[in-house]
């Protein structure tokens, strides 16, 4: 495995004093590493502030010979030369520089931010859609109104169904008195069941109406008519059917 670039020489590379391979690995360095592109950043005006030292006079005042024999003055001019090849490559070298920054700072952000992949919740089976009766509603509601030409009975009875069966409301008149009298429910299955009775005690046909409010076991739906019918003899004064 090759080793990174040390991060000392973002400097000697604003200076200009790397070699070529020293150049190559330092900017393959630089496209990964945030410390260096900040680096770089800050050390933008160096090599400016030298050249405006060097043209005064201020590198080079003191500037003598090595013990080499190489003359320092003629080694500025070589690095200040280098320095003027290479500002167009420093200049686009430091704006990609920031575009590196923003791309590890917008890389950070989404590891940092982004959340893990949402795991689907299991669908939940669908519920089967409940009837009017099963869920207390009332499914339908009926006045019936009718008259037997035969014993002139007459009556008027309105139902609502409720969750535990049928309230019921009946008024009846025409009645032959003394007499006890009853309502029955009959189902569609054949099923009679009583809803409430009551006693006419006048003689002849009643002419004020009697009054039955009571409830029957039985679905709306489920009941083919009501009967009026006189319990002492057992015949049916009148019926009401609901359809």
């Amino acid at each position: 495995m090759t080793s990174q670039p040390n991060h000392v020489d973002v400097a000697a590379y604003v200076l200009g004093v790397l070699d070529e391979d020293e150049v190559d690995a330092f900017e393959n360095h630089l496209a990964q590493c945030r410390r260096c592109a900040l680096d770089l950043r800050d050390f933008a005006e160096l090599p400016d502030l030298l050249d405006e030292a060097d043209a005064n006079g201020m590198l080079r005042a003191n500037a003598g010979e090595r013990p080499d024999g190489r003359s320092v003055r003629a080694m500025l001019d070589s690095v200040s030369d280098s320095r003027a090849r290479k500002r167009r490559t420093f200049a686009l070298l430091a704006a990609a520089a920031a575009v590196v920054l923003v791309v590890l700072t917008a890389v950070v952000s989404v590891n940092v931010a982004a959340p893990s992949d949402p795991v689907a919740a299991p669908s939940a089976p669908p519920v089967p859609e409940q009837s009017n009766v099963a869920k207390g509603v009332p499914d339908s509601s009926g006045t019936i109104t009718r008259t037997d030409p035969v014993t002139g009975v007459s009556a008027r009875l309105s139902a609502s169904p409720e969750p535990w069966g049928t309230s019921v409301q009946l008024e009846v008149k025409g009645v032959k008195g003394p007499s006890r009298c009853e309502l029955v429910a009959k189902s569609r299955a054949g099923e009679a069941v009583t809803v409430g009775s009551w006693l006419v005690t006048a003689s002849g046909p009643a002419k004020d109406p009697v009054t039955l409010q009571s409830s029957v076991g039985l679905r709306w739906h489920d009941i083919e008519e009501f009967v009026v019918r006189d319990t002492d003899d057992g015949s049916t004064l009148l019926r009401l059917p609901t359809s």
